[in-house]
């Protein structure tokens, strides 16, 4: 299936209530009638910002917003990659893949809901979004 890959490493946005820059790593898959998007912490950048957990509403409807993505066609995926904490090696937090929901209300995409996926997970649903099928575009 024909896809297309847009990569922002950094993606910069700013949350409504603040005046400071936040920073992830977005990769965003265009399928014919969906559209996936995951969002990476960028937690060895000290000048991140919010992280995505805490913005996910906010920063999902500005890339909702952005490419005009249909909400209902829009699955949204939380990484965090493995850190160590300690700076030697002291404790290892093991990858985290978190699936994000959403209400769509008014042009917002407000109410998170998250479910944790491990990273065999994350692949079936990526791979599972590449079989076609159709998606009304009803408002």
């Amino acid at each position: 299936m024909h896809f297309t890959h847009i990569e922002h490493k950094p993606f910069q946005w700013i949350h409504a209530t603040g005046s400071f820059v936040n920073r992830c790593d977005l990769d965003i898959f265009l399928f014919e009638t969906r559209a996936l998007v995951v969002a990476t912490e960028r937690e060895e950048d000290r000048g991140s910002g919010m992280s995505i957990t805490n913005g996910a509403a906010i920063l999902a409807t500005i890339v909702m917003q952005k490419y005009r993505l249909h909400p209902k066609a829009l699955f949204w995926i939380e990484h965090y990659p493995e850190k160590e904490l300690g700076g030697k090696k002291i404790y290892r937090m093991a990858e985290v893949y978190q699936r994000v929901t959403f209400t769509y209300q008014g042009n917002r995409l407000v109410v998170p809901q998250w479910e944790s996926l491990d990273k065999d997970g994350a692949q079936a649903f990526i791979d599972a979004l590449k079989i076609p099928r159709m998606v009304s575009r009803k408002p």
